[in-house]
């Protein structure tokens, strides 16, 4: 647990300081309008997610418009649905407060870093690490509560630290989990159908955000991206590009703990390769 929890933490560390300037930011920007530090402290430690939260900030008034804060704040966090979804395989035998737990910390920054951690240890032959993504969750929460509480606290006692261009930050770190998180290369045509869906998403985003209204890029992006990913399946499937898979339970994310292992050795198929052996706690 500790050396999982520890490299979880340690690996979050350049995220983490990339988050302090925007957290400060944020802060200094809640003050604006009236929030207290305490106040700015548990939205941003209760929603984890900053960009809904500028969002809401923006939108902010002396009579703030409630539904329309929540709509635009569910929008911008629609992404965490379709990450959800690919996350929740791997979180299938967890129970209780760890499950919730674990899904709370699931941001973007700690969904990347867990997913690029999963597939460098299937190489190993070793399975999902539940403690390293509580390390990497647990940072980049504490980075950015405690960085929104400070610019809370302070509130514009450095100036305008966005004229610094501090807010590059922002599209600057999800450029690097993007870059990070691409599609193998690919020959020919595959190349071309992996990258459509991400395209598609980028463009339904940029154009939104130029030509329409910002607030809703995000959802934008990922219903773009999702249509896409519709159609390149059903192309895949016309022109029989789709790599046959022999048991779909082949596919499931291999187990972290000794029961768990027991478990899926009990309802997998004969067939079935054996789950990865068991993490280091």
């Amino acid at each position: 647990m500790s050396y999982e929890f520890r490299r979880g933490y340690i690996t979050a560390l350049p995220l983490m300081i990339g988050l302090m300037p925007l957290g400060l930011i944020l802060g200094a920007q809640a003050s604006q309008v009236g929030q207290s530090a305490l106040t700015t402290f548990l939205m941003s430690g209760i929603n984890l997610a900053g960009g809904s939260e500028f969002a809401a900030l923006g939108l902010w008034s002396a009579t703030p418009p409630i539904l329309m804060i929540a709509f635009t704040t569910f929008l911008i966090n629609s992404r965490h649905i379709v990450m959800g979804v690919t996350f929740a395989p791997y979180m299938r035998h967890e129970k209780g407060f760890r499950l919730y737990f674990g899904h709370f910390l699931m941001v973007d920054e700690s969904w990347a870093l867990t997913m690029q951690d999963i597939q460098k240890r299937s190489l190993e032959g070793k399975g999902f690490s539940y403690w390293f993504h509580i390390g990497a969750g647990v940072g980049i929460w504490m980075s950015w509560a405690f960085s929104c509480f400070a610019g809370g606290i302070l509130g514009n006692s450095f100036g305008n630290l966005s004229a610094y261009g501090f807010l590059a930050a922002m599209p600057a770190t999800f450029i690097a989990l993007a870059v990070a998180m691409r599609p193998k290369p690919i020959i020919g045509i595959n190349r071309l159908l992996t990258y459509a869906p991400i395209m598609a998403s980028f463009l339904g985003a940029g154009l939104t955000s130029v030509y329409g209204n910002p607030h809703y890029c995000v959802g934008t992006g990922i219903v773009c991206g999702l249509i896409a990913a519709f159609f390149v399946q059903v192309y895949k499937e016309k022109k029989g590009l789709v790599e046959p898979q022999e048991n779909s339970n082949s596919q499931e994310p291999a187990t972290a703990t000794a029961s768990e292992n027991s478990a899926s050795n009990t309802s997998a198929p004969a067939t079935a390769p054996a789950p990865a052996t068991v993490m280091a706690d």
